[in-house]
């Protein structure tokens, strides 16, 4: 399961699977209700899916293009391709909070926006360093701020830039990161920052929390060492752990990342940074091969997380 999105009223959940099919779920009973797309060998597979504020419209981004969809129709509307450039992965997308404004993040250093009423190429922003290198450093996550003004980028060359939305210039950086971040959310009150990380063989993924005003690290959040049952791992032969996904409560209390290796479901209290729970995924169903828990999203209405475990999709409530 590579892509799962909510609706802005939580009563739907979008579902991109790896065939490259595409269904939506009644996440109260976790079973698909429409299919939008049937499995073709045109796609690699469903890489992310993101709702418009009022959801109206459903994009989603496999190897090649970004699709729009008509929620209440259930219909394809346009297919958003850069012919300007050879075709590339488009693995990230974000809708601006207020706009008809959608941004597309792929493997080429780039992000495009596009209008979601013409279906026009407003701007490229391209990364000044991972579009000259060979090869091409990917963005790996873009995310509007709260007001819409600026975008936030992490990329494959292991640094989070802050694009003015309006003129498409860089405004900072956050340079030097010891991993490569996966994936980016703002806090609902627009005063954080999270972002997921990579892992490398010495030291565990993380989430890292800066400040959105000043880019300076506020906190690190360590993702917790969880045994496989009944067998103890030496720290040297651990799987590498990926904080794939992560988000913040709509609340803001508490900031949540699916990590990949160890399959877990971590949180965070954002006020103390200290660990709330685990989730540890390996225990459904029974006999269920579940590597990764990956992608993971919060309802809106802030009552359930749902997460893609192989080839299923599981839920929990929250508290």
């Amino acid at each position: 399961m590579y892509a799962l999105a909510f609706s802005p009223d939580s009563k739907i959940l979008a579902v991109g699977l790896l065939d490259g099919g595409i269904e939506l779920w009644d996440p109260r009973t976790l079973t698909p209700t429409v299919k939008l797309r049937k499995p073709s060998e045109r796609y690699d597979g469903v890489l992310d899916l993101a709702f418009s504020r009022d959801g109206t419209l459903l994009a989603d981004c496999d190897g090649v293009s970004t699709t729009l969809w008509d929620v209440t129709a259930r219909e394809e509307i346009a297919t958003l391709t850069d012919t300007e450039i050879d075709p590339v992965q488009v693995q990230s997308l974000a809708f601006h909070p207020h706009a008809d404004l959608l941004a597309c993040a792929n493997m080429h250093a780039t992000v495009n926006l596009w209008d979601t009423r013409t279906h026009e190429k407003l701007a490229t922003l391209i990364d000044p360093i991972g579009y000259t290198q060979r090869p091409q450093k990917s963005v790996e996550s873009v995310v509007f701020s709260r007001d819409g003004s600026t975008i936030a980028t992490s990329h494959e060359a292991r640094n989070v830039r802050f694009w003015d939305v309006s003129s498409g210039a860089i405004i900072s950086t956050i340079d030097g990161l010891e991993l490569p971040v996966l994936e980016l959310a703002y806090s609902p009150d627009g005063s954080l920052l999270a972002g997921g990380t990579a892992s490398l063989s010495s030291k565990d993924g993380q989430v890292k929390l800066w400040s959105a005003d000043s880019q300076e690290e506020v906190a690190t959040l360590t993702v917790p060492y969880v045994t496989i049952p009944g067998r103890s791992i030496p720290r040297k032969e651990r799987i590498a752990r990926y904080v794939n996904s992560v988000q913040f409560s709509p609340n803001g209390e508490t900031v949540i990342g699916s990590v990949n290796g160890d399959p877990l479901i971590v949180r965070w209290d954002v006020a103390t940074r200290r660990l709330v729970d685990i989730e540890d995924t390996r225990t459904y169903p029974d006999g269920a091969d579940y590597d990764t828990a990956h992608p993971m999203r919060i309802s809106p209405d802030g009552t359930m997380v749902t997460a893609g475990l192989s080839s299923d999709v599981a839920l929990w409530k929250l508290p």
